[in-house]
């Protein structure tokens, strides 16, 4: 097993791949990177106060509602911090992101980026930017492991993997 190292060899490696395997391994790689600022993000997002104490039990008078129907809880923006990826056509290039789901618009359009009225309380890209070392050294990582198992299964055709010298 030849270890790899630096994002120069992984790229000539994953370009010996078919585009169907390099993309979904790339893919893989990416979304497995994004892990500690994902984790990173739910730690730092804003949580509500939870509501009023009715004969011991959670009750809120005025309730709030998304538009799908869901009830807008305490902790709402932490569960809905998501990751998403896309892969361009070719499957040569990935790009994951970091963010809310749509019913959860409101800690990103409101909180981190304020309004006139309601002053910038910014967490996403705080807990990103903290992330960021990790998510590199983390991709390098997965990048290196799957494509060395990629090879032990044949799916590297090593006739394509240009040699140092040349």
């Amino acid at each position: 097993m030849a270890l790899t190292s630096g994002y120069k060899e992984l790229s000539k490696k994953l370009t010996a791949m078919t585009s169907v395997a390099g993309g979904r391994l790339l893919r893989s790689a990416a979304m497995s990177a994004m892990l500690p600022a994902l984790r990173a993000a739910r730690a730092e997002a804003p949580v509500g106060d939870p509501p009023y104490l009715r004969r011991g039990k959670p009750f809120d008078p005025y309730p709030i509602k998304t538009h799908k129907g869901r009830l807008r809880t305490p902790g709402f923006t932490q569960r809905n911090v998501a990751r998403k990826s896309t892969l361009s056509r070719d499957g040569r290039s990935v790009k994951v992101m970091l963010g809310v789901r749509p019913e959860a618009f409101y800690a990103i359009q409101f909180i981190e980026l304020g309004t006139s009225k309601i002053p910038k309380r910014p967490w996403l890209e705080p807990a990103f930017r903290k992330s960021i070392n990790d998510v590199d050294a983390r991709f390098r990582q997965r990048l290196k492991l799957l494509l060395d198992k990629a090879a032990r299964t044949g799916q590297i055709d090593h006739s394509l993997v240009p040699n140092e010298r040349e």
